[in-house]
C-alpha cells in the first residue's frame, strides 16, 4: 500500500493532482487508515498510470479517467485475425476500437454535422489505440486527408472543416505541452514561411520531436523571414524545422531557407512536408514518415560536434 505523497512520486504527478483526479472524475477509491489517511494499492498505481499517459498524449482528464478505469476491466477473449466484415472492406483492424476507415469516416460525418464533441470522443478514440506517433500516422492523418477530400467535393462545408482542423490543432497542441519542455541541449524553432498556414502535420512533429527529447520552439504559422532572423540569432539556436505542405509553400521556405542560411551558414536547416522536395537541396529532407523524421533530427543533433552547437 501506499500513501498519497509516495503514489503520486510513482506515478509522476503531484500530490494535488491525485486528490484532483480523485474528486473530479473518481478515477480510484484509495482505502483509509484507522487514522482517515488514504492508502493507495497496485492496482490503483495502474489506473493512476494509465490515465497519466493517456493525458500526457492529449486526452482530456475526464476522457482519460473513463478509458484509465475500462482498461481495468476485464474483457473477454476476442478472436484472433481480421473479421469477416473488415477484411471484405479492405481494413485492419485496431487493437481496440473500430477499424481506420470507420474512424476516419466518423470523422468526416462529425465535420460535416457540426459535432464538437464527437470530433472530441473520435480523437479521445483515436488516440486510445496506440501511442502517439502510431496513432497519428495511422488514425490522424488519413482521417484529415478524408476531411479534406470530403471539403473539395462539398460535403463538409468551410466552417466543417474549420471546426474539425481547430479540434485537431486543440488536441495536438495539448499532446506538445503535455510532452514537456525538458529536453536538453540546443534549441530547435519549427514553423512556417511567410504565408503558409497548413501547420496541424508541423505540429504533430514538434510533438514527436519533444518526446525525442530535444528542446523546442513552436513558432507557428506564416512566419515573415525577418521574423525568423531574430528568433535565430540566439546563440543557443541550432535548428531550424520548416513545413512545405503544397506548391504555395515552396517560395516562402526557400526563402526562409536561403535567408537563414545565409545569416547562420552553422545551423542545421530542415524540411519536411509534401512539397519539402521542391525547395533548396541545402535544406535536409526528413521524409514522409513525421516520427521517422523526429528521429532522425534527433540522432543528427546529438552527433554534431559542439562546435556547431554554439557560438
Amino acid at each position: 500500500m501506499y500513501t498519497i505523497s509516495r503514489a503520486a512520486e510513482q506515478v509522476g504527478i503531484t500530490a494535488a493532482t491525485l486528490r484532483a483526479w480523485e474528486r473530479r472524475y473518481a478515477v480510484v477509491s484509495p482505502s483509509r487508515t484507522e487514522g482517515a489517511y488514504r492508502v493507495y494499492s497496485a492496482d490503483d498505481l495502474r489506473v493512476l498510470h494509465t490515465m497519466k499517459q493517456l493525458v500526457d498524449e492529449g486526452w482530456s482528464a475526464g476522457h482519460a479517467a473513463q478509458e484509465a478505469r475500462r482498461r481495468m476491466r476485464p474483457t473477454p477473449a476476442e478472436p484472433i485475425g481480421p473479421t469477416r466484415a473488415s477484411a471484405a472492406a479492405g481494413e485492419t483492424p485496431t487493437a481496440r476500437g473500430a477499424p481506420t476507415g470507420e474512424l476516419r469516416d466518423q470523422f468526416v460525418a462529425a465535420a460535416a454535422a457540426h459535432n464538437t464533441r464527437g470530433l472530441d470522443e473520435l480523437l479521445d478514440q483515436m488516440y486510445s489505440l496506440q501511442g502517439f506517433e502510431t496513432a497519428t500516422q495511422q488514425h490522424l492523418f488519413p482521417a484529415l486527408t478524408a476531411l479534406g477530400d470530403g471539403w473539395a467535393a462539398g460535403r463538409v462545408s468551410v466552417s466543417g472543416e474549420h471546426l474539425a482542423s481547430h479540434a485537431v490543432g486543440r488536441r495536438l497542441a495539448a499532446a506538445y505541452d503535455a510532452a514537456g519542455t525538458s529536453g536538453t541541449g540546443p534549441r530547435v524553432l519549427l514553423g512556417l514561411g511567410p504565408g503558409s498556414r497548413h501547420e496541424l502535420g508541423l505540429l504533430a512533429f514538434a510533438v514527436a520531436a519533444r518526446r525525442q527529447g530535444l528542446r523546442t520552439d513552436y513558432l507557428g504559422a506564416d512566419v515573415p523571414v525577418a521574423d525568423w532572423l531574430r528568433a535565430c540569432a540566439d546563440t543557443d539556436v541550432a535548428a531550424v524545422v520548416l513545413s512545405v505542405h503544397g506548391d504555395s509553400d515552396v517560395d516562402a521556405a526557400s526563402q526562409v531557407v536561403t535567408e537563414v542560411g545565409r545569416e547562420r551558414p552553422d545551423l542545421l536547416i530542415a524540411l519536411g512536408g509534401a512539397a519539402q522536395h521542391r525547395a533548396p537541396e541545402t535544406a535536409v529532407r526528413l521524409g514522409d514518415d513525421f516520427a521517422a523524421g523526429a528521429h532522425a533530427l534527433a540522432r543528427a543533433m546529438s552527433s554534431r560536434p559542439s562546435s556547431e552547437t554554439s557560438r
